[in-house]
């Protein structure tokens, strides 16, 4: 069943884009010098912080906001973009599996950062009182490879990646957990790739992205410090979701365990009466006062949690997307780990 989807999504994109492209110049054209194209949220703030100040590129991210991009399916204009983007930066792993179909039907593909190649990653885990209904309908032969640069966020010339270095990734049947971007480590270290890549693309402006990259690496280090401050401070070092956890790099990161309705990945909204009655169990059990939700979601099981417990609910952001008003009004990850760092507290 996976291979035929697959196929039948490569012969819509091939005849999506086909069918596109005579008519194309009909459209207002961007006169952008460099044109630059990212799936999430994270990536968009990473290119945008990084390019300040630099004349003539185009930002466009095709995931909309407030859109759940495990639902996204690209358009025949989100594909025309692609096409003509001098870097295109997605995530990667089954979160966006629409990707490798699309890439196939494109001339263009060299310039292409797939930022799980750029990080290490682990395996998605569960933990007790999860609601194992959901089951992952995912492909498991992702293919994967990291880099183990602890210190330094520029590329080596003899390490340098390439979208076609199909030899260096491993094949196995693990399930990995795809939100690497909620780790300020990792999204240090993504920001600086993004950095080395631009300077590639355009080395006269190598200077103000490099400024630009310190600066804003300079930020995420902040928080970074903060929250392990905070975490230090912690009696019990415990977070609790009322729904889903898409933040396993962030616990793993700074050595916080967790409990929450549902893995990262999964589709259901509404837990089980058994979870429910665990977390309700585990509050009370370990005194817990606080019970986080995250953004774009409904506060429905944590109002239910709360009501139960006496508990207070407060949204912990995923970074994962922003709504509409967030993204006119230029709300960064910075931000949104600000916001964290404060609920972090409580």
């Amino acid at each position: 069943m996976k291979k035929i989807l697959t196929i039948i999504l490569s012969i819509i994109v091939v005849v999506s884009f086909n069918g596109c492209k005579a008519t194309q110049n009909t459209e207002p054209q961007d006169d952008a010098r460099i044109k630059i194209v990212t799936t999430l949220f994270p990536y968009y703030d990473f290119v945008r912080a990084v390019t300040k100040g630099v004349d003539g590129i185009s930002i466009t991210m095709t995931v909309a906001p407030g859109q759940d991009s495990h639902s996204f399916e690209p358009t025949p204009k989100d594909i025309i973009k692609i096409e003509n983007a001098d870097l295109f930066i997605y995530n990667g792993g089954t979160l966006e599996t629409w990707v490798d179909s699309v890439l196939g039907a494109l001339s263009n593909d060299e310039q292409v950062m797939r930022m799980m190649d750029y990080v290490d990653v682990m395996e998605e885990e569960t933990v007790e009182g999860m609601d194992l209904r959901y089951e992952h309908s995912h492909d498991h032969s992702e293919e994967m490879h990291s880099h183990s640069e602890e210190s330094e966020h520029s590329y080596d010339e003899e390490s340098e990646h390439s979208h076609d270095e199909e030899s260096e990734h491993s094949h196995d049947d693990k399930e990995y957990d795809e939100h690497i971007w909620t780790s300020p480590v990792n999204a240090m270290k993504m920001v600086g790739y993004i950095c080395d890549e631009m300077i590639k693309i355009d080395p006269e402006n190598a200077e103000i992205y490099k400024a630009n990259a310190d600066e804003y690496i300079g930020k995420i280090q902040n928080i970074d410090t903060q929250i392990r401050k905070i975490v230090n401070k912690m009696d019990k070092k415990e977070i609790i979701f009322a729904d889903k956890f898409p933040l396993l790099y962030f616990a793993k990161e700074y050595g916080l365990s967790y409990y929450a309705a549902f893995p990262g990945c999964a589709e259901d909204t509404e837990p089980s009466a058994r979870t429910i009655a665990f977390l309700i169990d585990k509050i009370n059990e370990d005194k817990i006062n606080k019970v986080y939700y995250l953004e774009l979601s409904s506060k429905a099981v944590a109002n239910t949690i709360c009501e139960d417990t006496g508990a207070k609910a407060y949204e912990f952001n995923s970074c994962h997307n922003i709504t509409e008003k967030q993204f006119q009004s230029g709300v960064t990850y910075v931000d949104l780990m600000t916001k964290n760092l404060e609920v972090l507290k409580k």
